[in-house]
């Protein structure tokens, strides 16, 4: 008697010998090159932006925080990793939940990745303006975010192969520039600043710590949201997502401690840029001009991966006809999901020359919100 087969034989299949079809996405992604990936769009700009307000509940206790909040990525991660290896297709929550028979939930959980994918964009382009403007000042600033939408936009109209290698040379670039950050301000630590390891609020303000810290480690579930894209899904895609957050914990742990370190919480807990200020104190302008120079490369690298990943999700929805059905073609020799791209690109640059960064911010956290209560 005959049986179905299961996920991991279909994806076996997929990567037999047989010609992939040149109208849909093809399995590039190795598992070096996976993880990798993850890594980079884990290290994004949350690093610059979460850990001063983080500090400011956990205080010193802001170590344990970023562990805790690093430990329920993991877990989301595993799950995530699970859902991608049992269905590998694109689209994340959204193919999930149809395979589940949500067809619904899994609009809705599109939906809501789609605009948190758009407004974030739109956000995120602004805010590299913003810090673009303090090298330059005389660069109009939504004019500035425009180009850098239409540059991201065209990258990502190329082989995947070509985005992922400059995402990760992006990584590479961000965590050299923050290692000279660790390493030249670490004469400057201050070890008292380390005597309480559970910080002046105790154990609740930890886990609130954990709780604001948490946002920045989005992107450990985008691989999986790009499984049609990688090589034997059954095997990359844990460690891929395991990998990826192990990296990205070294950074910011070394990063944290290294502020932490030399400020103090309650210094760190009231800055809104402190690992600029902590740079700066330990080592003078060129070390400020080094943090402001990674959260540049670092706001770049998140604009290429959620891109990327949004591209994906508009493409699968696309291709279940829950939206335009165009959206779901693929170029025949790139292989990449075209449509989606430029639309999505047309939209946030709409935005981004629309509307200040502070009302995109609120409608971005709203669909964020959406995203994680779904999913």
């Amino acid at each position: 008697m005959s049986k179905d087969p299961t996920p991991s034989e279909v994806v076996s299949g997929q990567q037999s010998g047989k010609a992939e079809s040149r109208t849909s996405l093809a399995r590039t992604l190795g598992r070096s090159t996976a993880t990798l990936m993850t890594a980079a769009m884990i290290i994004g700009t949350g690093i610059f932006g979460a850990v001063g307000s983080a500090t400011s509940r956990a205080g010193s206790g802001i170590l344990i925080a970023m562990v805790l909040g690093g430990l329920i990525a993991l877990a989301t991660g595993i799950s995530a990793a699970q859902l991608g290896v049992n269905y590998p297709k694109e689209g994340g929550a959204f193919t999930w939940a149809r395979e589940l028979n949500h067809k619904t939930l899994g609009f809705i959980a599109g939906c809501a990745y789609l605009g948190k994918g758009i407004f974030s964009l739109s956000v995120i382009s602004l805010a590299f303006a913003a810090y673009s403007v303090q090298i330059i000042p005389t660069l109009p600033l939504q004019l500035f975010a425009g180009i850098v939408i239409l540059a991201v936009v065209v990258l990502n109209f190329f082989h995947l192969q070509l985005t992922t290698k400059v995402l990760i040379g992006l990584m590479v670039v961000n965590v050299s520039l923050l290692g000279f950050f660790v390493a030249f301000s670490a004469p400057a630590v201050n070890p008292g600043h380390f005597a309480n390891p559970l910080g002046d609020n105790g154990p609740f303000g930890v886990l609130a710590g954990a709780a604001i810290f948490f946002w920045t480690w989005d992107g450990f579930m985008r691989t999986a949201i790009m499984a049609g894209e990688i090589k034997n899904p059954r095997r990359t895609i844990p460690i891929a997502i395991v990998g990826g957050i192990a990296v990205a914990a070294v950074v910011f742990l070394a990063v944290a401690a290294t502020t932490l370190g030399v400020l103090g919480s309650q210094s760190m807990g009231r800055d809104d840029v402190p690992l600029f200020r902590a740079a700066t104190q330990a080592v003078g302008t060129w070390g400020g001009l080094v943090i402001l120079a990674s959260a540049w490369t670092a706001s770049l690298s998140e604009l290429i991966g959620d891109l990327l990943t949004a591209s994906r999700v508009a493409y699968t929805m696309g291709e279940a006809k829950e939206l335009p059905h165009w959206l779901g073609s693929v170029h025949p020799k790139f292989r990449i999901p075209r449509n989606a791209v430029l639309t999505i690109g047309l939209i946030v640059l709409v935005l981004a020359l629309s509307f200040d960064l502070r009302r995109l911010l609120a409608v971005a956290s709203i669909f964020t919100l959406t995203w994680y209560i779904i999913t």
